[in-house]
């Protein structure tokens, strides 16, 4: 994979992080390069950038994945659906105004890209992590050497337990895209992150 600042084309998909919301996010657009078909992930905030790069790749907007329902997450989602034909999806109860609340262990095809949603309460009591082959999308649960904050040690024991059962069953090499800070992978973190000693 090559990884130019923010275009990445890997495993046969187009993926660009954007920085989005007024407390700034990573948010991802991922496409199915066949298709055009598009998706993007925490709609924290819509800008000229995104519009620009959906209409200069000729991609079709068709879907919006949210990990959890804070406003950070979400700050953006009544712009993409006046803008775009859009179906939303979050865990369930975390966002009132999405077409599909999950569980976990759905399948969401998009275009033919084919994506996993995975159960990462703690954080918030639904949260959601979608993974893709070769990576995943991790939102709050899981950053590069930590984790998201919890309100108890319960949560936090939960949060860790889904982390450890969901995201680091998938492959080493699995590049985990989180919503704050740098990317890693999934090797980096199940060995080296210290909540998981």
């Amino acid at each position: 994979a090559s990884y130019t600042g923010y275009r990445i084309m890997m495993n046969g998909l187009i993926l660009r992080r954007f920085t989005v919301g007024s407390y700034p996010i990573n948010s991802y657009l991922v496409a199915d390069p066949m298709t055009r078909i598009g998706v993007f992930i925490d709609p924290g905030g819509f800008s000229a950038e995104i519009e620009a790069f959906l209409k200069e790749r000729h991609i079709v907007l068709q879907y919006l994945f949210i990990t959890h329902g804070h406003w950070d997450h979400t700050e953006g989602l009544a712009d993409f659906k006046s803008r775009y034909q859009v179906q939303s999806y979050a865990g369930e109860g975390e966002v009132s105004a999405v077409n599909h609340s999950l569980l976990g262990g759905e399948l969401i095809e998009v275009g033919h890209l084919r994506f996993h949603t995975l159960s990462i309460p703690g954080h918030t009591p639904c949260g959601i992590a979608y993974s893709v082959p070769g990576c995943v999308f991790t939102g709050d649960a899981l950053f590069c050497g930590t984790v998201g904050g919890t309100s108890s040690l319960k949560d936090a024991r939960r949060q860790i337990e889904h982390i450890r059962k969901h995201i680091f069953s998938l492959p080493d090499e699995t590049m985990v895209f989180p919503a704050h800070g740098p990317m890693t992978t999934v090797g980096v973190e199940k060995y080296t992150n210290p909540f998981f000693r």
